[in-house]
């Protein structure tokens, strides 16, 4: 359960969550295009012993990660959107650090960027507890 009010510490947790259950997603399947391995039949030689029958291991998130995934993604809906820029950028589709950010605002520190996304998380915890939702998850 997400209890509020919110602050900046667990909004940033609940971003870095998100971050890690967004790359966990299923990519969006195009079905105009089409591929190689429906127009050709593959089948493994005789020889291979099974190499390609094996599954890989895959890593499923749990409801709590999904429920703050959606929980992130109604939040990123509300805030303006320079603060979106900022979540969004130093978030996903991994988590950059400040340095690796001066990239894209190049006229800017990285520390100057640092005080920034602070300024964000505390605007967006602001937001979210004015809004006075007793339970959101």
């Amino acid at each position: 359960m997400i209890d509020l009010p919110l602050n900046e510490s667990t909004l940033d947790n609940y971003l870095a969550i998100a971050s890690y259950v967004d790359s966990k997603m299923p990519r969006p399947n195009n079905n105009r295009v089409p591929s190689m391995f429906k127009i050709l039949d593959i089948v493994p030689d005789a020889m291979d012993h099974n190499k390609f029958i094996k599954g890989r291991m895959k890593v499923i998130p749990s409801s709590k990660q999904l429920a703050i995934y959606e929980f992130i993604a109604g939040i990123m809906l509300k805030t303006t959107d320079y603060n979106r820029d900022l979540l969004y950028l130093r978030n996903f589709p991994y988590r950059k650090s400040f340095r690796d950010m001066k990239r894209f605002f190049t006229d800017q520190s990285h520390e100057t960027i640092r005080k920034n996304y602070n300024l964000a998380l505390y605007d967006v915890c602001r937001l979210i507890n004015k809004l006075n939702v007793q339970k959101i998850i």
